[in-house]
């Protein structure tokens, strides 16, 4: 027959388990251990992989940065995309980049210095918000159709070229064009120009 009773301020679900020094919190405690120790293991896995970021060999750097950006694990590809962010290598800050666009199924695009709210318009109209001196957009990526980032209808929103990335939106009167360039902290930014004015534009690619 099953017994039950409390031993040490814990509950024994048999006698048997009791017997063997079995509770639940020992069995917490086990499990507490495993989760540090593969906390521990991570984390050195993490540090290997950013030891051999820094090896002087760029086809070492430029092979393992791959893998990183097309890792399935989100951390080991931020790690990958924050490093070639701010590497001085434009090749590899061009490999961020299009890492972006290839992963994220948006980005947000801010916008500063518009003449008012009636020029943001274009932003209400792709579901964003403004207000009278900003406004910021969710734009999606789409999917790259071997030329650009484009839509359902093979309509183009975004070309990256090198560090440049240039986004083009219009439908109806609504028009907008973006000319973005890759700063040393990870952030596109660069001019706008819609049919209601000119304002700054900026991509955190962090985000």
């Amino acid at each position: 027959m099953v017994t039950a009773f409390l031993r040490g301020g814990a509950f024994c679900a048999t006698m048997a388990l009791c017997a063997f020094g079995w509770t639940p919190s020992a069995q917490a405690q086990s499990n507490a251990s495993n989760l540090v120790a593969e906390a521990q293991k991570k984390a050195e896995e993490i540090n290997e992989v950013l030891r051999a970021l820094q090896s002087s060999d760029p086809n070492t750097q430029y092979a393992l940065l791959k893998i990183l950006l097309e890792e399935k694990d989100p951390a080991l590809v931020r790690i990958g995309r924050e490093f070639a962010l701010f590497s001085t290598n434009p090749v590899v800050q061009n490999m961020a980049i299009v890492s972006v666009f290839e992963t994220n199924p948006q980005v947000r695009m801010n916008i500063t210095g518009g003449t008012g709210l009636e020029s943001y318009g274009w932003v209400e109209h792709v579901g964003g918000v403004a207000t009278e001196t900003t406004a910021s957009a969710m734009l999606s990526t789409q999917t790259f159709n071997g030329t650009c980032w484009a839509t359902r209808n093979d309509t183009c929103r975004f070309f990256i070229r090198g560090l440049n990335v240039q986004y083009n939106y219009s439908f109806n009167s609504w028009k907008a064009q973006a000319n973005l360039t890759l700063g040393p902290d990870g952030v596109l930014r660069g001019p706008i120009f819609m049919n209601t004015g000119r304002a700054q534009a900026s991509i955190d690619l962090k985000e």
